[in-house]
């Protein structure tokens, strides 16, 4: 690891640390809700191997892997991946005339876990 990098991440804020903190668990919380709805739509659907239930799948590991990575080595650019992987994961949702109820429960429940990680994009150094 470059040692910029370790003496920028070194110098962060008490408040800037529990910001990245928050969005580690944001993450988390994102993973284990998607593990729930991967096993709810498994146990709802006769043929559930679609673009959609991959798309959950590989959400699970991207959330977890920048959660360590904002836990770890809270940065800009990992609070910007954890973004990418959170608007990955929203490709599922699918086009809006397909919509139903539990997509717009998806969508709530999807933002509600990015506003920490926007919040940390916002306020970690590079």
């Amino acid at each position: 690891m470059p040692a910029s990098v370790t003496t920028d991440v070194g110098k962060l804020s008490g408040r800037a640390r529990r910001i990245a903190n928050y969005a580690a668990i944001a993450m988390l919380a994102l993973a284990a809700l998607t593990v729930v709805g991967i096993a709810a739509y498994f146990a709802e659907r006769a043929d559930p191997w679609s673009w959609r239930g991959l798309v959950a799948i590989a959400t699970v590991p991207f959330c977890i892997v920048c959660a360590g990575l904002l836990w770890k080595l809270p940065t800009r650019e990992n609070a910007g991946a954890a973004l990418l992987v959170i608007a990955f994961s929203l490709v599922r949702v699918g086009l809006p005339s397909e919509w139903t109820s539990s997509t717009l429960v998806l969508l709530v429940v999807t933002g509600a876990a990015a506003v920490p990680v926007v919040w940390a994009a916002r306020t970690l150094p590079h």
